[in-house]
This record gives C-alpha cells, structure tokens and sequence, in this order.
C-alpha cells in the first residue's frame, strides 16, 4: 500500500509539490534529461510511447508532440512531460516489478515508507560535490545542477 502511495505521489510535505510541477510544467528551467528519459522508454516499448516521434533507425528524437501545445509548448519543461515519464516508469518498472521493489512484510511492519532517496556525486578523490536529499517521495535531483557541479575537462 505504501508504495503505491509513492506511485500516486502521497506522502511527505514535499511530494505534492513535485507531483503538480510534472502536470504543470516549469516556464523557467529547462531539464532535457526528461525528453531523453522519455525516449529511452519509448525505445524499450514503456507505455505511454506516443508522445515523441522518433527516427526508426537512430532512436533520435523528431518530435516531441508536447511542444505542440498552445502557449505552453515553448516552455523548457512543458505541461504533463514530467508526469508521462512517470507513468512510463510506474507502469513498466515499479509495477512490473512489483514483488522485487516492495518492502518486505517485516519492514512494512517496522514503519517503513518506500521513498525514491537521494543523490550523491563524487569527485576521483571520493569527495561529494553534489548532494540532493528527496524531501517528499516524489521529488528527483535536477539533472542539470548536477552538470553544473562536475568540473569540466574540456
């Protein structure tokens, strides 16, 4: 039960915020990694696999039919992308593989409340230069911040 929870976007004070932002959209902060999240999903045949079109060969993407949408098309993250990768990810990884996610019976008992986590990059030297904490459990890491952290070798 918990899990779907997390699944649905229940839980704690920050996971209702995340879940609207996936309907919503962001105008300001462009996170590409969703499209390209997305794409690979289609490829692998994820449900739902009709909002890109991409080239049969390559896999590269063509269209992204969310920038279609009026006014809102233009966005850098634009209305219910955020939120078709996760139904992407609940259907085909989460519950597909429900019996190897979810917590076992004796920890459901103990309190435990399945939650996405948390993300830490490190630097050769194993120093972190990048940590994000989920605060709900819905929330990811900004790809994008992350990027910004890594020291360029170019």
């Amino acid at each position: 039960v918990k899990l779907f929870g997390m699944l649905w976007g229940l839980g704690a004070w920050a996971t209702l915020p995340a879940v609207i932002g996936g309907y919503i959209g962001n105008p300001f902060r462009p996170q590409p990694w969703i499209e390209d999240a997305m794409a690979v999903g289609q490829q692998k045949g994820r449900w739902p696999d009709t909002a890109l079109v991409l080239e049969e060969d390559s896999g590269k993407i063509v269209t992204n039919k969310f920038t279609e949408l009026p006014v809102v098309g233009t966005w850098p993250r634009r209305p219910l992308e955020l939120a078709t990768l996760r139904l992407q990810n609940m259907m085909d990884i989460s519950i597909k593989n429900w019996k190897e996610l979810a917590p076992d019976e004796k920890s459901l008992e103990a309190g435990v409340l399945t939650q996405l986590g948390g993300c830490v990059v490190c630097d050769e030297n194993g120093k972190a230069i990048f940590e994000w904490k989920d605060p709900g459990i819905c929330a990811v890491a900004n790809f994008e911040d992350i990027l910004d952290k890594i020291p360029s070798t170019a």
